[in-house]
């Protein structure tokens, strides 16, 4: 809100005073001189001389000749008294107009969700100071519900509170904006703890933080435990969750940590589940000592073109569905075990017989729906069947049997109605990075959040900016105002994220042992 505009006796010393003049001071009034030198008459029909001094003569306990006034009242109402405004009284009127105009499009513009909530009028007035207030009171959402959760009668007690319902009472407590939030898995770049980072934390609070050693995130054990210390005590509001992609191989972020691992080819090759069971619980432990909760691993593509990015980088468990399936299952129990690291399948629906590499093209992947079923999709199938899958990756490529128009990220054929619909997949759905070039050449970032949203995708991964998180999340509320993606549906997506995040342990159950 604006200050109020000086008066002209104000604008007249400031004036004097910059010119070097000396400012008039003004004396003291005496209060009574005042209000008898500022009395406007009394009304009356008949204001002669004359008939006020009849008046008092008969009545003089009736008049008062300090309030009658020398005209009488016009008798259209109003309209005379506004006649009777000078300039300067109507300047003021319209600027109260106009700054009552300005309060109520600040105030549709917040939306009704921020408006009606504990700060009312205050986030129209005070937009900046009511943004650090409600990232403050955030903080309090969980100390809430938890402190209510062991305090209610028996009949709802800790005892009886589900992972579902307790989820659902978080949910119920988050603003649109929080919601939204946790479906955004953010990178960075650098050793430190930045100041982007820290925006994306406070400002947007979002709910992943991807890290890379590409980015510069990871230097030595030291450097890196601290980073995600500080990432973890800076979370805004619930837990966040920290992703990396450890696969061992060509893929290995924690080898200049704790020295090389063996390749997803290698372990396959051994055809030892045991084995790869001990590659994924020691990956688990090395990460889990790290503060990291989500691995982007296993890879579960089935190696069938000598041509392909993954089979050159040996980043594939083997040749056939079978063995792809037995050495994935094997590698995600191990890592799942201690219930602090969760795995994610990738790359749906399939990037075994690519030959662009999606972080450049678009790849197409030429292959009936039966073809896919038998080979690409068996893994998945098996392993969601088993029920241990808490995530699932779903890449970029074209998929022409199913949807020959949008990439596999973004086509609702693909990751609603064959991985949702048809293989039963109940966990959390990510996207790989919106910022690979087999999206960038053809959508902007906000409209690829948004249809991958609307495909139905619960994580968006790509965003490495305040502007890239607000470029997205602005896409994903215009398609909810257009009708494109409900309410309901962003709920649906929270819930899993958070049912994911109390299966790594980050959101335990108040009073549960």
């Amino acid at each position: 809100m604006e200050p109020d505009a000086p008066s002209a006796a104000q604008k007249h010393s400031s004036s004097a005073e910059l010119n070097g003049e000396q400012a008039e001071t003004t004396q003291p009034v005496d209060a009574q001189s005042h209000i008898e030198a500022t009395r406007t008459p009394h009304p009356s029909t008949d204001t002669s001389q004359a008939t006020i001094d009849a008046e008092k003569e008969a009545n003089p306990n009736n008049i008062d000749e300090y309030n009658t006034p020398q005209a009488p009242m016009s008798p259209h109402g109003l309209g005379g008294i506004a006649g009777s405004w000078s300039r300067s009284d109507r300047i003021k009127i319209v600027g109260i107009m106009c700054l009552l105009a300005l309060l109520v499009w600040r105030a549709i513009d917040l939306g009704q969700p921020q408006f009606i909530g504990a700060q009312g009028w205050a986030s129209v007035l005070y937009p900046s100071a009511t943004t650090a207030t409600t990232a403050q009171d955030s903080q309090n959402v969980l100390k809430g519900l938890n402190h209510r959760a062991l305090h209610q009668p028996h009949a709802t007690t800790q005892a009886a509170l589900t992972p579902e319902a307790y989820i659902d009472l978080i949910i119920n407590k988050l603003s649109l904006d929080q919601k939204l939030g946790q479906m955004m898995m953010v990178q960075f770049v650098g050793a430190n703890y930045s100041q982007q980072l820290s925006t994306m934390l406070s400002q947007y609070q979002v709910g992943s933080v991807l890290l890379f050693s590409a980015n510069g995130n990871i230097i030595d054990k030291n450097q890196f435990k601290s980073l995600t210390q500080e990432i973890h005590r800076n979370a805004t509001d619930l837990p966040i969750s920290l992703a990396i992609d450890q696969e061992g191989g060509s893929v290995d972020r924690l080898q200049q940590l704790d020295g090389p691992r063996p390749s997803a080819a290698t372990l396959g090759a051994s055809n030892n589940p045991q084995m790869v069971s001990a590659a994924g619980q020691q990956d688990a432990r090395d990460l889990a000592s790290y503060g990291i909760t989500l691995n982007l691993a296993p890879v579960v593509d089935v190696d069938t073109s000598n041509y392909s990015e993954l089979h050159q980088d040996m980043r594939t468990f083997g040749t056939t569905p079978r063995t792809v399936s037995r050495m994935a299952e094997a590698y995600l129990e191990g890592l799942q075990q201690s219930h602090q690291v969760v795995g994610t399948l990738k790359h749906f629906p399939g990037l075994g017989d690519a030959t662009v590499d999606p972080h450049v093209g678009l790849p197409s992947i030429q292959r009936s729906k039966s073809e896919l079923e038998a080979i690409d999709w068996a893994p998945y199938r098996a392993m969601i069947h088993q029920g241990q899958v808490h995530a699932i990756m779903v890449t970029h490529e074209i998929v022409p049997a199913i949807d020959p128009s949008q990439p596999s990220s973004l086509s609702p054929k693909l990751v609603t109605g064959i991985l949702r619909d048809e293989m039963g997949f109940q966990g959390v759905i990510m996207t790989d990075s919106l910022t690979m070039a087999g999206i960038t050449a053809y959508y902007t970032p906000d409209q690829a959040a948004a249809m991958a949203i609307e495909a139905g995708s619960d994580i968006i991964m790509g965003a490495s900016s305040p502007d890239d998180v607000a470029q997205m999340i602005n896409g994903i509320k215009q398609a909810l105002n257009k009708g494109g993606i409900s309410q309901s549906r962003i709920d649906a997506s929270v819930r899993r994220i958070l049912l994911m995040k109390y299966q790594m342990g980050l959101l335990p159950i108040p009073g549960n042992k």
